[in-house]
């Protein structure tokens, strides 16, 4: 049975990233609505996010930009992410999901991964982690409280953010 889920879900894993690899960098879908239509049909929900330095309250790399596709599925407790980003000074080192609407910094409520050194430059990662059902379900039911932020050697505090909605 373990491996029967294993199995199961490395398949759905493989699948969700291949299906992002269709994505060309930094370009949005044809329809973010057909997308969560499509989920909702699943019990997930998916989320683009385009991610700038402009959107940070209190600065960030204003050259930086990234886009990153979530799916969140309450019932295994999971939420997988594909992320790429460019032209961000020093090193990434951390991807959370904080709650707070657009304009204000909030705690941290989804690590994603933390006291990492990837390359700045240019860098797509892929990967799921396991978050509380209560959690994943705030986001799905108002996900105009939180933003996406990515956080770097030089820029601590968020180098680049967006907001879910």
């Amino acid at each position: 049975m373990l491996r029967n889920k294993s199995v199961r879900t490395r398949g759905w894993v493989v699948a969700f990233l291949a299906s992002i690899v269709a994505l060309p960098l930094l370009a949005g879908p044809a329809s973010a609505a057909e997308d969560r239509t499509i989920a909702h049909e699943y019990g997930h929900d998916q989320f683009s996010v385009y991610l700038t330095g402009d959107e940070v309250r209190d600065g960030g790399d204003r050259d930086g930009q990234g886009f990153a596709r979530l799916d969140f599925d309450p019932e295994n407790e999971r939420v997988c992410y594909v992320i790429t980003w460019r032209r961000l000074e020093g090193e990434v080192t951390a991807l959370h999901l904080h709650a707070s609407p657009r304009r204000s910094d909030g705690p941290l409520w989804i690590d994603f991964f933390h006291h990492e050194y990837f390359d700045g430059e240019r860098r797509t990662i892929a990967s799921c982690v396991h978050s509380d059902r209560w959690k994943i379900l705030a986001v799905i039911n108002d996900p105009f409280d939180f933003y996406l932020a990515v956080h770097t050697t030089a820029h601590e505090a968020s180098a680049i953010r967006g907001q879910l909605a």
